[in-house]
């Protein structure tokens, strides 16, 4: 038998709402996670539905975004996300209301800061580590209209089904997250990774003092390859020009000199290496929004 479509006209909108876990989220297995925490503040799955692809209604609905608020860079990005894997949508109903304190309202704080600087322990967010505005672990909606609005367009009004178990969304994300390994790596263990996958790229070509400096920073690991500067002081070191060296000075932080990751991994290809999605999505998000770093 067919599941029953639920019918949004008759959700109480200023106790339910909208939010997305992010591919993100899904990708360094956080899922499960996130729907366990939102439990706990009293934050009940209505219903869910996995996004396998880009709502198509998505650019009627940002439309004013695009043309008037946002930079065209920052709909691209948001592409790349929706692009990168699976999104879980959600309706999360409040069980346990706060008197003076709208439901939207209080599932933001649960939620926490998208900002890495203002994202404060015991919120998701900061507790389970975004990496930066854009790859922030989960999405709500601000407002009772906005959750309505938004469950329709990027599931449908008939895309929701009634009377799911929130045992069989546990199941789903299980299944989703075990599709890959988890992914453990942040925005420094990125950087260092592209700094010594350079440094492999360009070793026979390094001078002495070159490969003195190298030899340090990759026994340094981590912590001293994604240092600031780490990769312009080596650059220095060189004697000849070369394609990747620009690559290699970058810091991928905003207010710093850009590249884009399209060319990057067009560079590193013509050397035999190449940069994965999760290393091109966290560096390009990286250059528009601070992200959080180990430190």
């Amino acid at each position: 038998m067919r599941d029953a479509p639920l019918d949004l006209d008759g959700i109480d909108w200023e106790r339910t709402a909208f939010g997305l876990i992010c591919p993100d989220a899904v990708v360094r297995h956080l899922g499960t996670s996130i729907v366990r925490r939102l439990g706990e503040a009293g934050f009940r799955p209505l219903a869910w539905r996995c996004l396998w692809q880009r709502p198509l209604e998505l650019d009627a609905y940002f439309e004013r975004n695009i043309t008037q608020v946002w930079h065209a860079y920052l709909y691209r990005l948001a592409d790349r996300v929706f692009e990168f894997g699976p999104t879980v949508a959600l309706l999360l109903h409040d069980e346990r209301p706060v008197d003076g304190v709208p439901t939207h309202q209080r599932l933001r704080a649960v939620k926490g800061s998208s900002e890495p600087a203002r994202s404060t322990p015991g919120t998701i967010r900061a507790d389970l580590g975004l990496i930066n505005v854009t790859l922030g672990l989960m999405h709500s909606a601000d407002s009772a209209e906005e959750s309505r609005h938004e469950a329709e367009v990027y599931v449908g009004p008939g895309g929701w089904t009634a009377g799911q178990d929130p045992a069989d969304l546990y199941a789903h994300l299980a299944a989703l997250e075990s599709m890959r390994p988890p992914e453990r790596r942040g925005y420094d263990e990125v950087l260092a990774g592209l700094r010594a996958r350079i440094v492999a790229v360009l070793w026979h070509g390094l001078p002495a003092a070159a490969r003195e400096q190298a030899d340090k920073l990759l026994a340094g690991g981590v912590a001293a390859l994604a240092a600031p500067g780490a990769g312009a002081r080596l650059a220095d070191l060189m004697d000849e020009p070369h394609p990747l060296l620009p690559a290699l000075r970058c810091e991928y932080l905003p207010g710093e000199p850009r590249l884009d990751t399209d060319r990057l991994r067009a560079l590193l290809r013509a050397h035999g290496s190449d940069l994965d999605p999760w290393e091109d999505l966290v560096l390009a998000t990286s250059m528009r929004f601070e992200p959080r770093r180990a430190s």
